[in-house]
C-alpha cells in the first residue's frame, strides 16, 4: 500500500502531510495526528515505511469515528488501535481488519 496524498473520509477530504515532529499538548512526540478542523493527517516522517502505514490507518480510523459522530470512540486509543491494526482488545475479543486497499482508495 502506498500512502495517498489525499483521502476522502465520509464527505471530507484530508491531505496527508509528513512532518519532522508532532507533539501533543503534553509535549509527547506523536507518530501521527488528525486535524479535524483543517482536514490534515500528519505522519511523523522519521518512522519507517511500515510504521507510517500503520499510523496512516490509525489516523484514518480516528477520522471514520469522527465522521460518524462517535467522538467517544475516536478518543479511545485502545479501540482505534484495535480496529486500525487488527489487534485484539484487552477487554474483549473484537477483531476487525481494515483492508489497506480500501484505505488507499478513500473511505
Amino acid at each position: 500500500m502506498k500512502i495517498p496524498k489525499t483521502i476522502k473520509i465520509g464527505w471530507r477530504i484530508y491531505t496527508i502531510e509528513f512532518v519532522e515532529q508532532w507533539r501533543d499538548e503534553k509535549g509527547e512526540l506523536l507518530d501521527g495526528f488528525i486535524d479535524f478542523t483543517n482536514h490534515i493527517i500528519y505522519i511523523n516522517n522519521s518512522l519507517n515505511e511500515d510504521e507510517q502505514k500503520v499510523t496512516f490507518l490509525h489516523e484514518v480510523q480516528h477520522g471514520i469515528f469522527y465522521g460518524q459522530s462517535h467522538l467517544e470512540w475516536g478518543d479511545n486509543e485502545e479501540l482505534v488501535g484495535a480496529v486500525s491494526e487488527g489487534r485484539q482488545l484487552k477487554s474483549g475479543n473484537l477483531k476487525i481488519l481494515i483492508a489497506t486497499d480500501v484505505a488507499a482508495r478513500g473511505i
